[in-house]
């Protein structure tokens, strides 16, 4: 296999991942402008039930796909139990529209949603295949395609129609192009011999149905951390949507999406620095160690602090310029997200140099303890206070894993000065014996 540049492909995956983050406002940013409050509000709707759901679909099954080096299980494997995946989601995210849509368009629009968010989850086997290869240039392709049919076909479909089911529509559409006329295509080009979609009906599931079984035994674990992953930012605006209803719930999502932007950056970051981390953590280098993950930690920091002084400065601006006057009338809320997004940045640092300590048990612990703090802060406050509340219980939420993650990271830090005084031991004993041999040549 032909080695790939990692700079190279580092460009490409930052590049993609900026643009599909600014796609996704730009969808938001279509709602708000061409829509109104209440529609903008049944998408975000849309987007809080089914992400966790399709999230937890997806199992994390592109790492392990792109990590199979020893080819443990086929792509057949892959794509046929992620079939079965978004199947199930797909149905349980209807599901859960029936129950709790306020209405039968806002369950329409949830169905058209987890649709597309389908599509998206079967284009992550293909992307696990061809970054395997070290191919995510074309990776890169895919997602900027997909990023700008999602936009043009959103904004050009409410324009002419007015109807957020049909853009919601009109987003899986897009993303189904894409599947099917690019990654499908790209895959055959990459994989000759290889035809994706026929072993889904070609091949008697009763002859692989052990090697899926055995898939998704190991992967479970990473759909549930997923889900909790998920279902932390949108707990609040469950209860944000049963309390004040589908127009705070738009104007709260199209706020908080500005997050998004800097936690971009901290990814990042963190996709730079963890092989290094990962190394020195190996080699037991404590100075390094500490010192790299202690200047990723500030980093992040800082970016928290110029996203809360920015929305205090600009946010007025920034509000009424993208959205509308009508947004800009909630600049504290701009705010307080700004600060719990801060804390999410130094936590997602921690995680970083946690996973490569690999404290990976302790981390789903805090993921559990964070998610439990928001949903018990999420039905105090937002009763009181509305989406300021959901903001103040998100806030909250990080810093419960904060608190644990600092924590963490300090024990695993000592813990390497500690294997590092052991290790160096017999440092002095063969200092002398270097001293004599030099003194004897």
């Amino acid at each position: 296999m032909k080695q790939r540049s990692v700079g190279g492909n580092f460009a490409w995956s930052l590049s993609a991942g900026l643009i599909y983050a600014f796609a996704q406002w730009g969808v938001l940013v279509a709602f708000a402008r061409l829509g109104t409050m209440e529609e903008l509000g049944d998408f975000a709707l849309a987007l809080a039930i089914t992400a966790p759901v399709l999230l937890m679909a997806r199992m994390q099954m592109r790492t392990l796909q792109s990590t199979d080096a020893r080819g443990a299980f086929g792509f057949e494997h892959y794509l046929g139990l992620m079939v079965l995946n978004v199947l199930a989601g797909v149905a349980v995210c209807c599901a859960i529209a029936w129950v709790v849509a306020p209405s039968p368009r806002a369950m329409a629009v949830t169905a058209m949603v987890a649709l597309a968010k389908g599509f998206e989850a079967l284009s992550e086997v293909f992307y696990g295949a061809l970054q395997k290869r070290e191919r995510l240039a074309l990776i890169a392709r895919s997602t900027i395609a997909k990023s700008a049919l999602s936009v043009v076909g959103v904004a050009l479909t409410l324009w002419l129609t007015r109807s957020p089911v049909a853009a919601a529509a009109a987003l899986g559409l897009s993303w189904a192009i894409v599947l099917f006329c690019f990654d499908a295509q790209a895959f055959r080009r990459e994989f000759p011999d290889a035809h994706p979609w026929r072993p889904l009906w070609r091949t008697p599931w009763r002859e692989q149905g052990g090697k899926v079984k055995a898939l998704f035994l190991l992967c479970y674990v990473l759909g549930i951390t997923s889900l909790l992953g998920a279902l932390r930012p949108n707990i609040p605006r469950y209860l944000l949507e049963a309390h004040s209803g589908q127009a705070e719930l738009g104007m709260y999502a199209a706020l908080a999406y500005f997050t998004a932007l800097g936690g971009r950056v901290v990814h990042s970051l963190g996709q730079a620095v963890s092989p290094r981390l990962g190394r020195y953590h190996a080699a037991g280098e404590q100075r390094r160690y500490g010192r790299m993950l202690a200047g990723f930690a500030g980093i992040a920091a800082l970016i928290g602090l110029c996203a809360i002084a920015g929305s205090a400065l600009f946010g007025r601006w920034a509000l009424t310029l993208f959205y509308g006057a009508a947004y800009a009338q909630n600049l504290e809320l701009f705010v307080w997200l700004m600060g719990a997004a801060a804390l999410e940045y130094v936590c997602v640092s921690l995680q970083i140099g946690l996973t490569a300590a690999r404290e990976l048990r302790a981390q789903v612990v805090l993921l559990v303890a964070s998610v439990c703090v928001v949903a018990l802060g999420s039905a105090y406050w937002v009763p009181l206070v509305g989406p300021v509340g959901a903001a103040w219980a998100l806030g909250l939420g990080w810093i419960t894993e904060l608190s644990g993650s600092v924590w963490l990271a300090v024990r695993a830090w000592r813990r390497l000065g500690r294997e590092e005084v052991s290790l160096g031991a017999s440092v002095p004993a063969r200092a002398a014996v270097d001293a004599r041999e030099r003194t004897a040549g």
